[in-house]
């Protein structure tokens, strides 16, 4: 509230990607909704990453970049996201959300699991864009 009455903001959250494997997203509030996309835009193309791509499914072994090399998992909010490699064909096994997501990323078969409240959907795709940025994260035992 203000002295002058309700002040209104919109909030935009933006997916940009190429899908050849570069994936960027960003979120921004503004005055007006055109606004608010344009900071959003702007804040997802400084937030690009680059996404590790290719058969790492033992069913498939075609050696072409259509899936993930490995299974990974991604976290935000109480939302966790398993994302593992599917065989050449299968597609994408996810929510439509998350379908997007992986369209622009430029993946064409995967297998999801998740947990938590799914139905938050920032939360589900920040999970998904950790999920994929952990692809780089090297993990020793």
């Amino acid at each position: 509230m203000h002295r002058s009455g309700r002040r209104f903001t919109t909030s935009a959250f933006v997916i940009v990607g190429n899908k050849n494997g570069v994936i960027g997203f960003g979120k921004a509030k503004g005055t007006e909704g055109g606004l608010a996309i344009q900071k959003a835009t702007d804040q997802a193309k400084l937030n690009l990453i680059k996404v590790k791509r290719g058969c790492g499914s033992w069913e498939c072994g075609c050696g072409e970049n259509h899936s993930i090399p490995f299974k990974t998992e991604g976290k935000s909010g109480s939302v966790r996201v398993v994302l593992m490699p599917a065989p050449k064909g299968v597609g994408l096994v996810v929510n439509d959300e998350v379908k997007k997501v992986l369209e622009l990323a430029g993946i064409k078969d995967v297998w999801m699991k998740s947990y938590g409240s799914t139905s938050t959907r920032y939360n589900l795709v920040k999970a998904v864009f950790d999920a994929l940025r952990n692809l780089h994260v090297y993990r020793g035992s």
